[in-house]
């Protein structure tokens, strides 16, 4: 078998080809790099001449990958950062860089919350600087400083990885104390409708009011009338909590709250909405040991 030497092109082409592709832009590649922008451009004619390939399209100034680029790049970037990790095992210090988590208001607020105090409960020890960034915008949570996201049906995303979380259910709760004052005949759920229901704002288009879940449930939402209405679904949940009225509650996110009767079911009626919760791994930043500590035990986190 021939030696890794004689089965790739220059190293330095590749580190060239991976800065040069994550930026789309010779310029700030050569500047990354400490480097001409003659040098940036040498070592790609370089590298299409070895592979027999283009690279990059261009057009004017601009440059974009090609499809082979594309293919190569996704695996170029993953050895890169592989190495890096590698790397940062061995040169960990008690200096821990920061490990910044991403996730909208509600998943911040109800699951990540729970889920950093359970990793830092079983790993005691261990020296993390964890920093949250909390967005209900999806670009946001994919901010080039971060590490883990998890995001709500984001689409496929450049450089990382995807994983399923969990799937979307949803149905109504409330407080005990309003569904006492207000008892729900546990029959049909359009007798919903004679409650007092409380909604939240939405931010973007594919998150699920109760005329989404109603028209879901192929019940005629025209009698639907919010009482009140929120900005952010902690606000709507926490309206629920103070038995105010009926709110849309998600699985998992509020499982420890139905658990320990914070909140009630209003019937038994759920609707899966086909979307779900995905985790996603940043592919483009260094993975250290921590890092992928941290992901491993959040993917497979239940809060109850």
């Amino acid at each position: 078998m021939k030696s890794l030497r004689h089965r790739l092109p220059s190293p330095n082409s590749l580190l060239v080809f991976e800065a040069a592709g994550r930026t789309l832009n010779f310029t700030r590649a050569a500047e990354e790099l400490h480097v001409s922008q003659a040098a940036i451009s040498k070592q790609v004619k370089y590298l299409e001449d070895y592979l027999e390939c283009e690279l990059f399209e261009r057009t004017g100034r601009k440059v974009a990958l090609t499809s082979m680029g594309k293919q190569l790049h996704q695996k170029v970037s993953a050895s890169f950062n592989y190495l890096a990790g590698a790397v940062e095992e061995l040169t960990d210090t008690d200096d821990q860089p920061v490990l910044t988590l991403a996730a909208n208001t509600a998943v911040s607020h109800y699951w990540l919350g729970a889920a950093i105090s359970a990793y830092q409960q079983r790993h005691p020890q261990q020296e993390l600087n964890i920093r949250v960034v909390t967005s209900d915008t999806t670009e946001d949570l994919f901010a080039e400083e971060i590490n883990i996201a998890i995001a709500y049906e984001p689409g496929l995303r450049s450089d990382w990885q995807m994983e399923l979380l969990f799937a979307e259910e949803l149905y109504p709760v409330t407080s005990p104390d309003y569904l006492q004052r207000h008892p729900f005949d546990g029959t049909r759920p359009e007798a919903l409708l004679t409650h007092k229901l409380l909604d939240f704002e939405q931010i973007e288009p594919n998150w699920i009011n109760w005329k989404v879940w109603l028209d879901a449930l192929d019940i005629d939402p025209t009698g639907l009338d919010v009482s009140s209405l929120f900005n952010n679904y902690i606000m709507l949940i926490d309206a629920a909590k103070r038995g105010q009225g009926v709110a849309l509650g998600s699985r998992y996110l509020l499982d420890d709250k139905l658990a320990r009767g914070d909140l009630v079911r209003v019937g038994q009626t759920s609707m899966k909405s086909g979307r779900n919760y995905w985790i996603a791994l940043n592919n483009s930043r260094p993975l250290s040991r921590k890092v992928l500590a941290v992901y491993d035990f959040l993917r497979k986190f239940t809060p109850v």
